[in-house]
């Protein structure tokens, strides 16, 4: 699991984590609000916008679903008196032609989650806001998803996270792999509480 390709993946989302870091340095210090831009933080003002949060509630549920039901550890604790939860749903693939469970599933799944994902990040979006939608769901999401196969299949670890891009490598190493993201996430997620908990101190201290 912890091989030459497994680090490399790991230096690469760190090198990505530290130009981004780097980016929003920069940015604050001659005060460009990036993410205070009113495109990536509007959001719908009538009451669509709580229709579309229950809309990414239910998303990010369905997405927890799949990520779970993917590990075939997992799968069989989901089924409810033996009915698989997800099966049905993805047999509406085979309308589009082929096996929604080609591969044991696999494919299937990973194109519904991905689906899920996208529609529920739109959704959110939608009732909150983009930069909202990628701190609450998008991140927090990704890091999931490459903590659970870390625990309960580690061996995919070095492999590309999406079977989309399955072409983008280097040497034969993927530039997408859930190293990657784990590391990427991970990062982004620690930067986001740290920059937080700055701020709020620093409110408290105008305030004396």
């Amino acid at each position: 699991m912890w091989s030459s390709i497994s680090q490399f993946e790991v230096i690469e989302g760190l090198v990505v984590v530290s130009f981004f870091s780097l980016f929003v340095v920069i940015a604050k210090s001659y005060r460009i609000g990036l993410f205070d831009s009113p495109i990536l933080s509007s959001h719908l003002k009538s009451r669509f916008s709580y229709l579309f949060a229950v809309l990414a509630v239910a998303g990010a549920l369905s997405f927890i679903l799949l990520v779970l039901c993917n590990m075939e550890q997992l799968r069989s604790l989901l089924d409810i008196n033996g009915w698989n939860v997800v099966q049905y749903p993805l047999n509406l693939f085979g309308f589009l032609g082929g096996s929604a469970l080609g591969q044991n599933g696999r494919v299937g799944y990973g194109v519904l989650a991905f689906l899920i994902w996208g529609l529920t990040i739109i959704a959110l979006s939608l009732a909150i806001g983009f930069v909202k939608a990628v701190k609450l769901f998008a991140v927090p999401s990704i890091l999931f998803l490459t903590i659970v196969v870390l625990l309960f299949d580690p061996r995919e670890m070095d492999s590309q996270a999406i079977n989309l891009v399955s072409g983008f490598t280097l040497n034969g190493i993927s530039l997408l792999s859930n190293w990657f993201l784990l590391t990427v996430s991970l990062s982004l997620t620690i930067f986001e509480l740290v920059y937080e908990s700055v701020k709020v101190r620093g409110k408290k201290k105008s305030m004396v």
